[in-house]
């Protein structure tokens, strides 16, 4: 039986490989970093997805219609919030997880304030879509910057039973009383 193949240069494997390489590097690494070197990473992502012209999150249908369904009928700001809800998966890193946007980032993109974005990463915490952890910079005061990470319940690039393991230790969405 015949098959298509895509026919890549020399130079196209060799950037590949590059930026796999570099990233592999730096992911052991990858809560200590400065935001600027993760945009990096990201950015290499970006170019290698564009290469490959695919991106693979698999997506609970089902979860992600509750997590609309909940914006919808429970966030303060619905519109804004669904609006998010999409922009998260276009800035997921597909290895980890983890929003490669900060606070700042997405009201930059989403053009409104950073506080509107902290309450609706809030409600989307309180109802288990995403988590925020607390990452310690090197250098910075404080309790360190907040970085958010998608329940592999709702999205997940993990295949077999390394998604089976992250899902069952992650949380189930849970109704929130209260809403508008």
């Amino acid at each position: 039986m015949a098959q298509i193949l895509e026919l890549a240069t020399r130079p196209d494997r060799l950037r590949q490989d590059q930026a796999a390489t570099l990233k592999q590097a730096l992911l052991p690494f990858a809560a200590e970093l400065p935001d600027h070197v993760r945009a990096l990473l990201t950015h290499i992502d970006r170019q290698t997805v564009n290469r490959n012209r695919w991106t693979f999150v698999m997506l609970s249908p089902s979860q992600n219609a509750a997590v609309v369904n909940f914006l919808a009928s429970n966030s303060t700001r619905p519109i804004i919030g669904l609006k998010l809800w999409a922009l998260c998966f276009e800035h997921l890193d597909i290895d980890t997880g983890e929003i490669m946007l900060t606070r700042e980032e997405i009201a930059d993109k989403m053009g409104c304030s950073a506080a509107h974005i902290s309450e609706i990463m809030g409600e989307l915490v309180e109802f288990g879509a995403i988590s925020r952890r607390r990452v310690r910079v090197a250098g910075l005061r404080g309790q360190g910057v907040v970085r958010y990470f998608m329940n592999p319940r709702v999205a997940t690039h993990l295949a077999g039973s390394a998604r089976d393991k992250a899902q069952a230790e992650a949380p189930l969405l849970r109704l929130i009383d209260g809403g508008k």
